[in-house]
Protein backbone atom coordinates (compact mmCIF):
# COMPACT_ATOMS: atom_id res chain seq x y z
CA UNK A 1 0.00 0.00 0.00
CA UNK A 2 2.77 2.53 1.10
CA UNK A 3 4.31 1.76 -2.69
CA UNK A 4 1.50 2.33 -4.45
CA UNK A 5 0.44 5.48 -2.35
CA UNK A 6 4.02 7.19 -3.02
CA UNK A 7 3.86 6.40 -6.82
CA UNK A 8 0.23 7.99 -7.21
CA UNK A 9 1.90 10.97 -5.13
CA UNK A 10 4.85 11.05 -7.59
CA UNK A 11 2.75 11.22 -10.16
CA UNK A 12 0.63 14.01 -9.26
CA UNK A 13 4.05 16.30 -8.95
CA UNK A 14 4.77 18.48 -11.09
CA UNK A 15 7.10 21.54 -11.36
CA UNK A 16 5.74 24.80 -10.35
CA UNK A 17 7.63 27.78 -11.40
CA UNK A 18 8.24 30.53 -8.35
CA UNK A 19 8.46 34.03 -8.42
CA UNK A 20 11.59 34.18 -8.83
CA UNK A 21 11.91 31.96 -11.56
CA UNK A 22 13.26 28.85 -10.04
CA UNK A 23 11.29 25.38 -10.33
CA UNK A 24 10.11 23.75 -7.45
CA UNK A 25 8.59 20.42 -7.29
CA UNK A 26 4.87 20.70 -6.07
CA UNK A 27 1.07 20.03 -7.09
CA UNK A 28 -1.51 22.23 -8.71
CA UNK A 29 -5.03 22.47 -7.19
CA UNK A 30 -7.88 24.38 -8.52
CA UNK A 31 -4.92 26.76 -10.30
CA UNK A 32 -2.73 27.19 -6.49
CA UNK A 33 0.33 25.80 -6.25
CA UNK A 34 0.62 23.36 -3.18
CA UNK A 35 3.04 22.15 -1.02
CA UNK A 36 3.46 19.68 1.70
CA UNK A 37 4.39 20.38 4.91
CA UNK A 38 7.86 20.67 4.98
CA UNK A 39 8.58 20.63 1.51
CA UNK A 40 7.82 24.37 0.75
CA UNK A 41 10.69 26.05 -1.41
CA UNK A 42 12.57 29.79 0.89
CA UNK A 43 11.25 33.04 0.18
CA UNK A 44 7.45 31.66 0.50
CA UNK A 45 6.18 32.17 4.52
CA UNK A 46 2.92 31.79 6.16
CA UNK A 47 1.64 35.02 7.85
CA UNK A 48 2.84 33.12 11.36
CA UNK A 49 6.14 33.71 10.21
CA UNK A 50 6.49 36.47 8.39
CA UNK A 51 4.63 37.85 11.76
CA UNK A 52 7.66 36.26 13.81
CA UNK A 53 9.92 38.56 11.10
CA UNK A 54 7.91 41.86 12.05
CA UNK A 55 6.88 41.40 8.94
CA UNK A 56 2.85 41.33 7.26
CA UNK A 57 1.37 40.31 3.87
CA UNK A 58 1.32 43.93 2.24
CA UNK A 59 -2.24 43.27 1.06
CA UNK A 60 -0.86 40.90 -1.69
CA UNK A 61 -3.06 37.69 -2.61
CA UNK A 62 -1.63 33.76 -1.34
CA UNK A 63 0.85 32.44 -3.97
CA UNK A 64 0.39 28.82 -2.72
CA UNK A 65 -0.48 26.79 -0.06
CA UNK A 66 0.86 24.69 2.51
CA UNK A 67 -0.56 21.38 3.40
CA UNK A 68 -0.34 18.93 6.79
CA UNK A 69 -2.61 16.05 7.71
CA UNK A 70 -3.47 14.26 4.59
CA UNK A 71 -4.53 17.74 3.34
CA UNK A 72 -6.85 18.29 5.93
CA UNK A 73 -5.26 21.21 7.33
CA UNK A 74 -3.74 24.17 5.46
CA UNK A 75 -2.17 27.43 5.68
CA UNK A 76 -1.54 30.38 3.10
CA UNK A 77 1.69 30.96 1.88
CA UNK A 78 3.11 34.89 0.79
CA UNK A 79 6.09 35.62 -0.97
CA UNK A 80 8.57 37.27 1.63
CA UNK A 81 10.00 39.54 -1.71
CA UNK A 82 6.29 41.18 -1.19
CA UNK A 83 6.20 41.38 2.31
CA UNK A 84 6.07 45.09 4.26
CA UNK A 85 7.11 45.58 7.21
CA UNK A 86 4.45 46.19 10.33
CA UNK A 87 3.21 49.29 11.47
CA UNK A 88 4.65 50.54 14.63
CA UNK A 89 2.11 52.35 16.92
CA UNK A 90 3.26 55.16 18.06
CA UNK A 91 3.18 56.23 21.84
CA UNK A 92 0.06 58.50 21.76
CA UNK A 93 -1.92 55.58 19.97
CA UNK A 94 -0.70 53.13 22.70
CA UNK A 95 -1.77 55.84 25.79
CA UNK A 96 -5.38 55.93 23.92
CA UNK A 97 -5.70 52.14 23.62
CA UNK A 98 -4.52 52.10 27.44
CA UNK A 99 -7.31 54.10 28.39
CA UNK A 100 -9.75 52.76 26.29
CA UNK A 101 -9.19 49.64 27.55
CA UNK A 102 -9.08 50.85 31.80
CA UNK A 103 -12.78 52.76 30.39
CA UNK A 104 -14.08 49.15 29.98
CA UNK A 105 -12.74 47.77 33.55
CA UNK A 106 -14.64 50.32 35.92
CA UNK A 107 -18.52 49.30 36.97
CA UNK A 108 -20.86 51.84 36.64
CA UNK A 109 -21.81 51.52 40.51
CA UNK A 110 -18.83 50.02 42.40
CA UNK A 111 -16.16 51.28 40.24
CA UNK A 112 -12.87 49.97 39.08
CA UNK A 113 -12.71 46.28 38.75
CA UNK A 114 -10.45 43.76 37.71
CA UNK A 115 -12.05 42.25 34.60
CA UNK A 116 -14.39 44.25 31.39
CA UNK A 117 -17.65 45.12 32.34
CA UNK A 118 -20.87 44.34 30.58
CA UNK A 119 -21.56 46.95 27.24
CA UNK A 120 -25.07 46.62 27.93
CA UNK A 121 -25.08 48.59 31.80
CA UNK A 122 -21.59 48.95 32.37
CA UNK A 123 -21.80 46.92 35.23
CA UNK A 124 -19.79 44.21 36.63
CA UNK A 125 -20.17 40.68 37.30
CA UNK A 126 -21.03 41.12 41.20
CA UNK A 127 -23.40 44.38 40.63
CA UNK A 128 -24.96 42.42 37.78
CA UNK A 129 -25.74 39.21 39.83
CA UNK A 130 -27.25 41.38 42.57
CA UNK A 131 -29.40 42.78 40.48
CA UNK A 132 -28.50 46.21 40.84
CA UNK A 133 -30.04 48.92 38.34
CA UNK A 134 -27.29 51.46 37.66
CA UNK A 135 -27.05 55.19 38.65
CA UNK A 136 -28.67 57.39 36.23
CA UNK A 137 -25.70 58.77 34.18
CA UNK A 138 -23.16 56.80 36.62
CA UNK A 139 -21.24 57.46 39.54
CA UNK A 140 -18.20 60.60 39.34
CA UNK A 141 -15.68 58.04 38.97
CA UNK A 142 -17.56 55.91 36.23
CA UNK A 143 -18.47 59.67 34.27
CA UNK A 144 -14.52 60.76 34.66
CA UNK A 145 -13.21 57.16 33.10
CA UNK A 146 -15.87 57.49 30.31
CA UNK A 147 -14.77 61.26 29.35
CA UNK A 148 -10.99 59.50 29.47
CA UNK A 149 -12.41 56.42 26.65
CA UNK A 150 -14.01 59.54 25.05
CA UNK A 151 -10.48 61.76 24.27
CA UNK A 152 -8.76 58.38 24.08
CA UNK A 153 -11.31 57.49 21.04
CA UNK A 154 -10.73 60.98 19.48
CA UNK A 155 -7.28 61.20 19.60
CA UNK A 156 -7.27 56.93 18.04
CA UNK A 157 -9.45 58.63 15.29
CA UNK A 158 -6.98 62.13 14.81
CA UNK A 159 -3.68 59.51 15.02
CA UNK A 160 -5.44 57.33 11.66
CA UNK A 161 -7.02 60.84 10.30
CA UNK A 162 -3.64 61.75 9.52
CA UNK A 163 -2.31 58.39 8.80
CA UNK A 164 -4.87 58.69 6.26
CA UNK A 165 -4.00 61.62 4.63
CA UNK A 166 -0.21 60.89 4.99
CA UNK A 167 -0.38 57.77 2.80
CA UNK A 168 -3.06 59.41 0.12
CA UNK A 169 -0.08 62.32 -0.04
CA UNK A 170 2.55 59.41 -0.56
CA UNK A 171 0.39 58.15 -3.58
CA UNK A 172 -0.70 61.36 -5.07
CA UNK A 173 3.34 61.96 -5.54
CA UNK A 174 3.62 58.52 -6.52
CA UNK A 175 1.20 59.17 -9.25
CA UNK A 176 2.77 62.82 -10.39
CA UNK A 177 5.88 60.61 -10.79
CA UNK A 178 4.85 57.73 -12.40
CA UNK A 179 3.12 60.42 -15.02
CA UNK A 180 5.62 62.62 -15.21
CA UNK A 181 8.06 59.01 -16.18
CA UNK A 182 5.08 57.95 -18.63
CA UNK A 183 4.92 61.64 -20.16
CA UNK A 184 9.16 61.46 -20.52
CA UNK A 185 8.88 57.93 -21.94
CA UNK A 186 6.16 58.94 -24.39
CA UNK A 187 8.21 62.06 -25.66
CA UNK A 188 11.34 59.65 -26.43
CA UNK A 189 9.32 57.20 -28.50
CA UNK A 190 7.89 60.18 -30.23
CA UNK A 191 11.53 61.99 -31.02
CA UNK A 192 13.02 58.39 -32.35
CA UNK A 193 9.09 57.93 -34.19
CA UNK A 194 10.53 61.09 -35.78
CA UNK A 195 13.75 61.24 -36.56
CA UNK A 196 12.63 57.78 -37.61
CA UNK A 197 10.95 58.99 -40.33
CA UNK A 198 13.06 62.05 -41.19
CA UNK A 199 15.67 59.30 -41.97
CA UNK A 200 13.39 57.64 -43.77
CA UNK A 201 11.84 60.59 -45.79
CA UNK A 202 15.83 61.67 -46.73
CA UNK A 203 16.06 58.07 -48.00
CA UNK A 204 12.89 58.47 -50.69
CA UNK A 205 14.36 62.09 -51.40
CA UNK A 206 18.09 60.57 -52.35
CA UNK A 207 16.11 57.79 -53.98
CA UNK A 208 14.01 59.91 -56.05
CA UNK A 209 16.96 61.78 -57.14
CA UNK A 210 19.17 59.27 -58.04
CA UNK A 211 15.92 57.93 -59.91
CA UNK A 212 15.55 61.09 -62.06
CA UNK A 213 19.31 61.33 -62.91
CA UNK A 214 18.89 58.01 -63.94
CA UNK A 215 16.48 58.62 -66.35
CA UNK A 216 18.22 61.89 -67.45
CA UNK A 217 21.26 59.66 -68.60
CA UNK A 218 19.35 57.27 -70.33
CA UNK A 219 17.36 60.27 -72.31
CA UNK A 220 21.15 62.09 -73.48
CA UNK A 221 22.18 58.54 -74.37
CA UNK A 222 19.08 57.49 -76.46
Amino acid sequence: MTGRNDQVSSRGMEWVVLPDGRRWPGRVRNGLPEFKFGQAPSGLSTRRQLRERGLCRGGQEPFARLTWKHDQRFAWLYVDALAKAKRTPSDKQLAAVEKALAARKVCAECGPVDHFVRTTDQLCGDCHEAGIAPTAGGTDGWRTVQAWDTAAGAEAEDASMAASRAAEALARAADRINAARQHDERAEELARWHADDAAQRATEEAHAGADEDWTYDERGVA
